[in-house]
């Protein structure tokens, strides 16, 4: 089927999402968008679950570019939503060598790189994620209502983040996983969502979305 002609009036402001979500972004590819690209793939997902959630805390474990934690951070200021926070975790240079090796490391540690001036407000914490979760989420009693891992791919390291954060998420929260379907090696992400599956606690919706990206919710009781 033929793609439709964009018109006016549409629910995106095209030029916004190039300038300033998408931008200079190499890492939003990982989410089936692009630098400097109108459409956001997998990113509407991420700013639709935090509008509808009106998620006043917003956390993101892991982000080469910063793409899902300005998502999660334009919802909260298209909605006003007072008082909120976004808060991006990243082990960055603290990560062993043979993991960034693998993985990457981010683009935005700068003081004055594109993410960190365009969405200052986003909360910076230079840390690897056990540690953040040790010393700033428990001692703060942080409650989330969004939470994104997207940190070590490894399964173990996958299953630590899951399991240090998921319990901080409030019961109406969700969290989202990316790589859910990555089966590269050695990509642990599918094999958390399986035994999430089968566990049976959490509920799992998958979205075949370039890599993928899983959406987990407590279930009741």
């Amino acid at each position: 089927m033929a793609r439709s002609t964009p018109t006016s009036g549409g629910l995106l402001d095209r030029a916004f999402v190039a300038t300033e979500l998408t931008g200079p972004d190499a890492w939003s590819a990982s989410h089936d968008s692009g630098p400097g690209s109108e459409e956001l793939g997998a990113g509407m997902l991420y700013y639709a679950l935090a509008y509808a959630l009106r998620a006043e805390v917003c956390v993101c474990l892991g982000s080469g570019g910063g793409f899902v934690p300005r998502l999660m951070r334009q919802a909260q200021r298209d909605l006003d939503l007072a008082p909120s926070r976004t808060i991006l975790v990243d082990g960055a240079d603290q990560v062993p060598g043979d993991k960034r090796a693998i993985w990457g490391s981010p683009d935005w540690t700068a003081p004055d790189s594109w993410f960190r001036t365009r969405y200052p407000e986003v909360e910076i914490v230079l840390s690897l994620t056990a540690d953040a979760h040790r010393e700033l989420f428990l001692p703060n009693r942080i409650a989330i209502d969004y939470l994104h891992i997207d940190a070590d791919h490894h399964f173990e390291g996958v299953r630590l983040d899951f399991d240090l954060f998921a319990p901080l998420v409030e019961p109406d929260g969700v969290i989202t996983l990316h790589d859910s379907s990555n089966r590269r090696e050695p990509c642990g992400v599918p094999r958390l969502v399986e035994e999430l599956r089968r566990d049976g606690a959490y509920s799992v919706v998958e979205f075949p979305v370039r890599y993928g990206t899983a959406i987990v919710k407590r279930n009741p009781g």
